[in-house]
């Protein structure tokens, strides 16, 4: 197996010369920072061990685990040796260990579901074969097709599959391990009883992209309606025009502005060429960018009332610049609509939130907070609301509103320092 790992965007760390290099008939490729762990080389999917001669293990995963440092310290005594602080690592050592006492694919696949708490959608190669397989409890989406020259090919976006073309597409289920050969022979295995599902109800509202299909749901659509349950209780709201904070509330906005019948408009620009601002990793490099990030469109907002469509607040600071901007741009009146409820808690799930002390909803009270940004009026979507959505109910975790985590919470990290070898 050929590996390649960097610090930074595909385009930068695959240059044609590395590229050329990496032949084959199988690939995995990850393009996420690390949720458990700091920012490392070490920390750096996918991750490439092996144990004893037996067959090489490259994994990556996306997801997060809660049970992280108990589980580390059990391999750790039994004598295996870690390169970094990732959870994908733990994930592939643990499956390296088990193919080397003798398992079997599917039973080194399974001692990780019987162990492992938490999210993890994983894709694998031991040896000459791709391994695929995902939580019993399919918390992070991940979908699969086939191409028309019979390459299977694996996604956790189905836009994934979208640019090969393929129309037949599947969810991998959750609990199941797919073991696909060299020539091309899949199979399927259910290793675990299908549990209640608690699919991330912040992939619909923000992470996914508009054009993806998740958890058999169309996030485009999902984000329609959440737009028009907002604008149901707004019925007597005099305003002008609807606008988003784009992207990711761009779908929300459009919903709101056809159900109300205001104006829609995009009075903010955004730069594509900076990342997504919650996830920067501390606060004046947030709001750095913040002002790099977007742009007022000159002769929008004067003298107008809007209505600012937001997917969620987390800290509040980038919503804080924007109003302010916004004022500076001539609004007679701002109203914050956000498409979702407050996020008072944070997730261990595989989103990389902030500590509870940080999240604005617990530092300023639901009632100033329009008062706090500067705005005319702010109003949340109501979880009530939220779970009328099409099988929101049944099917999502919601622990991020509600504090309800369905397999518990991150254990204490225990410093590297202080586990056994």
């Amino acid at each position: 197996m050929k590996i390649h790992r960097g610090l930074g965007l595909v385009k930068e760390i695959f240059s044609p010369e590395e590229t050329s290099k990496l032949k084959g008939n199988f690939a995995i490729g990850h393009v996420r920072y690390p949720t458990q762990g700091p920012v490392t080389i070490q920390n750096t999917q996918p991750h490439l061990v092996n144990v004893n001669n037996s067959p090489d293990v490259c994994l990556a995963s996306n997801g997060d685990i809660v049970n992280y440092s108990s589980e580390r310290e059990r391999l750790s005594g039994m004598g295996v040796i870690f390169e970094g602080t990732n959870d994908g690592e733990l994930l592939a050592r643990i499956i390296a260990y088990e193919v080397s006492k003798g398992s079997s694919i599917p039973n080194a696949v399974k001692s990780v579901m019987e162990s492992i708490r938490g999210a993890f959608s994983v894709v694998c190669m031991i040896g000459d074969k791709l391994v695929v397989f995902r939580d019993p409890w399919g918390i992070r989406p991940l979908s699969y097709g086939k191409t028309k020259d019979g390459s299977f090919i694996y996604s956790s976006e189905t836009v994934g599959l979208d640019i090969h073309l393929i129309s037949k597409q599947k969810e991998v289920s959750p609990g199941s391990v797919h073991v696909l050969d060299k020539n091309g022979n899949l199979e399927i295995t259910q290793l675990v009883s299908k549990k209640e599902k608690h699919h991330c109800i912040f992939e619909m509202i923000y992470f996914a992209r508009p054009d993806a299909k998740q958890f058999g749901e169309s996030v485009y659509e999902f984000r329609k309606e959440i737009g028009v349950a907002l604008a149901k209780d707004d019925k007597d709201l005099d305003v002008d025009v609807v606008f988003p904070v784009p992207d990711s509330s761009n779908v929300i906005a459009l919903g709101y502005s056809e159900f109300s019948n205001v104006d829609f408009g995009f009075g903010l620009m955004r730069n594509h060429y900076v990342g997504r601002t919650f996830i920067a990793p501390d606060q004046v490099i947030r709001d750095e960018k913040v002002k790099e990030k977007f742009n007022p469109v000159p002769g929008f907002f004067k003298n107008k009332k809007v209505v600012l469509i937001d997917d969620s607040i987390v800290r509040g600071s980038t919503l804080k610049k924007l109003i302010s901007m916004i004022k500076k741009a001539g609004a007679k009146e701002i109203h914050i609509r956000i498409g979702s409820p407050p996020v008072a808690f944070p997730c261990y799930y595989g989103i990389d939130t902030p500590t509870k002390e940080e999240l604005i909803i617990n530092n300023v009270k639901l009632e100033n907070l329009a008062g706090y940004f500067g705005a005319d009026s702010l109003r949340y979507l109501d979880l009530g609301d939220l779970k009328k959505l099409p099988n929101s109910e049944s099917d999502f975790c919601d622990a991020c509103f509600s504090g309800d985590y369905p397999l518990g919470i991150k254990e204490k990290i225990i410093p590297v320092s202080e586990i056994s070898d």
